[in-house]
């Protein structure tokens, strides 16, 4: 297995909190080697997975999924020849996409009414950003996180809330992750007051303007 691939490699638990009971099928845009679906399979749901790396896809395909292997805004047609999906999963992807807003125009018109979209992005609002560019000077690239080199796009709550609003989805809510255990006792000690400041990462959850969300919690 390759360093890209262990990359994709873990289950995403925080995204699967927010997978609502009695789900059918799901969309997950960018699901590496399926670690995550997996789990999803594994507990009756039809999941579908659209991966560019091939390595990935074909690991992700030997887990039950239906891998679709290209790039996430070159795949529609083969996506409107199924079902509805009945929930759609960003698991850290639109901020490798150049228009994440007209991907996820695309993506919901294959959304089952009362459907859901869960989005997982990096926080660009997290102190350390505050440290390097600001305080520093200059923003020292990484592997993985805030600071992938990979990055095409800056994420913020309030970007995908409006890429959300503009595309017709309603925010059901919002999840600020928080890894370092100083910093969760610091946002409890000031009762969250600067979570958004404190978090790596924002999980935001959405549905069709109109429709009612589905409770949260996997099947």
């Amino acid at each position: 297995m390759t360093e890209k691939t262990q990359y994709y490699s873990h289950v995403r638990r925080d995204i699967l909190a927010h997978v609502p009971k009695g789900v059918h099928r799901v969309l997950s845009i960018g699901c590496g080697s399926g670690c995550t679906e997996a789990e999803l399979v594994a507990r009756g749901v039809e999941v579908t997975g659209v991966e560019l790396n091939p390595d990935a896809a074909k690991i992700a395909a030997q887990a039950g999924i239906k891998v679709i292997c290209g790039d996430a805004s070159e795949n529609s047609a083969a996506l409107a020849a199924g079902p509805q999906f009945d929930c759609i999963i960003y698991a850290d992807v639109l901020e490798h996409i150049q228009d994440p807003e007209s991907v996820l125009q695309e993506h919901i018109r294959f959304l089952a009414p009362g459907g859901i979209v869960i989005v997982s992005v990096p926080n660009f609002r997290h102190y350390s950003v505050f440290s390097q560019l600001f305080l520093g000077g200059h923003i020292r690239y990484t592997d993985a996180g805030i600071f992938d080199r990979t990055h095409v796009r800056i994420t913020t709550r309030r970007m995908i809330e409006e890429w959300f609003a503009g595309v017709g989805l309603a925010v059901n809510e919002v999840e600020y992750i928080i890894y370092r255990r100083r910093d969760q006792l610091f946002s409890r000690i000031v009762f969250g007051l600067f979570r958004e400041f404190l978090a790596s990462q924002v999980i935001i959850v959405g549905h069709r303007k109109g429709a009612s969300p589905p409770e949260a919690g996997v099947p």
